[in-house]
């Protein structure tokens, strides 16, 4: 039960938290929290900032509820958003919730639970993080706050978090039931690949916590922040990541054999584009009509942006050989990674390794080098690129490893006879920084641009094109060959 002057009426709470909109951290600070050593580069202040400046109450760390507007009980959040290197932002890490308890758990429905307690209702205040730069340390007195919300949970999403929560008890269940310490390393490895909406860190013996994936968080603020979303309705009925994989496997049942270009024609999709080019975002036009049954985008698609689930195609050729290696978006965002405080478990970096199941829908080609239109659709395959985190951690420090140390440079592009290879469009010779290629790992990083004049990202006075980490098509397709439908 929240105390004294923990208490408040909805209107107040909008007048305080509509004040310090579009102000930075150190002018909301009347209470002087930044004063304290070293205040100012830690992240925890912001929340006392907001608990004694904004809230008015002293520092609190217990584990009830933090206020009540109205009588409701609220939990207050800070969460940091963070500009993408192509516009637009996301949030800046996970947004943890509570500590899962083995003991405690066993014993709680969803709805006495001391998650839902906590997350029932979020009063989450947004602010934007800029991050310093190699060497440069974080100072959160500049950081501007975007915004508030006072969230609470659409039925569907409260199903999705009821699944997942319920996945975890049931597991922690099985866990006491055996050797605690062999059983419960597995919470994050088997676990985690079966939920939509939360996951589980750091991994045990020490103790986990609940979080919000940082796709779900980043979905939140940009519901609450944005006038035009665009996205699809959402299918209130796919409440669990059980659920998902049958309405694949339906999709999958009913128009597996059939080529793009037939799927195309049952929803007046165009095969190519304005200009006679083959459409190449056939496929994925293709499977949003499917999956939803309205025109769109993956991106557009709720499910798929709350979860963080990635969308692939993945093409086989008539003997099941690789067609191309896979990237994975976004491209990777360099003011993080040469910010010397973001942890790995934490990064953008890491996300698709820790939280995202890929859903790859499978093509084969009908006959070798087969335009896309002709290619089969087989079904959908799942995949958890958690099964590459430490490949991920080893490419993530040896990056940094290059940025610290001043190793990278700008390396020249040879052919086979150690020759420069040059640019056809431009006649520049070409050259690439020395990341970690494909040959060095399942994990690689690689660049891409128009010609060799776009090059917009600069590291250590490194110009390069945009880059993304890339998965080796053959690896993928030998995972895929022993992964069975949905």
């Amino acid at each position: 039960m929240a105390k004294g002057n923990h208490s408040f009426s909805e209107r107040d709470i909008h007048s305080r938290f509509g004040a310090i909109v579009g102000r930075t951290v150190a002018e909301v600070d009347t209470a002087g929290v930044l004063a304290a050593s070293s205040a100012s580069r830690n992240k925890g202040r912001i929340g006392a900032i907001i608990e004694q400046s904004v809230l008015g109450y002293p520092a609190d760390s217990d584990r009830r509820p933090d206020i009540l507007i109205d009588g409701q009980p609220w939990e207050v959040k800070a969460t940091g958003l963070v500009e993408g290197a192509r516009g637009g932002w996301r949030a800046k890490e996970p947004m943890s919730i509570t500590a899962v308890a083995p003991e405690g758990i066993v014993a709680e429905s969803f709805s006495t639970s001391a998650f839902w307690h906590k997350a029932e209702r979020l009063l989450v205040v947004y602010y934007l993080y800029v991050r310093p730069g190699r060497g440069v340390t974080v100072e959160y007195a500049g950081f501007e706050f975007k915004g508030y919300d006072l969230h609470t949970w659409h039925e569907v999403d409260r199903f999705r978090l009821e699944a997942d929560w319920t996945v975890v008890r049931e597991f922690v269940r099985t866990a006491l039931e055996g050797d605690v310490d062999t059983e419960m390393p597995n919470l994050s490895t088997l676990i985690n690949p079966q939920l939509l909406y939360l996951d589980t860190s750091p991994k045990w013996p020490n103790r986990p916590r609940f979080r919000l994936k940082a796709s779900l968080v980043t979905q939140m603020a940009r519901e609450r922040l944005d006038d035009d979303m665009g996205m699809i309705p959402d299918q209130g009925w796919l409440s669990s990541m059980g659920s998902l994989r049958a309405h694949l496997h339906g999709i999958s049942d009913s128009c597996a054999g059939k080529t793009l270009e037939d799927l195309a024609a049952q929803f007046d999709l165009p095969i190519k584009t304005k200009s006679g080019r083959e459409n190449k975002s056939l496929a994925e036009q293709v499977v949003v009509r499917l999956f939803t049954g309205h025109a769109g985008k993956i991106s557009q698609v709720p499910l798929f942006a709350k979860a963080g689930l990635v969308f692939k195609t993945m093409t086989l050729t008539p003997t099941g050989g690789r067609t191309e290696d896979m990237k994975l978006n976004p491209s990777i965002d360099f003011d993080e990674l040469c910010d010397p405080s973001v942890e790995f478990e934490d990064s953008a970096f890491a996300a698709p390794f820790i939280d995202s199941t890929m859903v790859v829908a499978v093509l084969e080609e009908r006959y070798r080098d087969c335009p896309l239109r002709q290619c089969r659709f087989m079904g959908f395959k799942t995949l958890w690129l958690g099964t590459y985190l430490d490949a991920a951690r080893a490419l993530w420090d040896g990056m940094r490893d290059l940025i610290f140390s001043d190793s990278l440079i700008d390396a020249p592009v040879l052919k086979k006879d150690g020759t420069p290879r040059v640019t056809p469009k431009t006649g520049i010779p070409m050259t690439a920084p020395n990341w970690p290629k494909s040959r060095d790992g399942v994990l690689f990083v690689r660049g891409t641009g128009t010609d060799a004049n776009d090059k917009p990202v600069e590291v250590n006075g490194v110009r390069m094109y945009r880059q993304n980490v890339w998965v080796k098509g053959k690896e993928l397709a030998e995972r895929l060959d022993v992964t069975p439908c949905i």
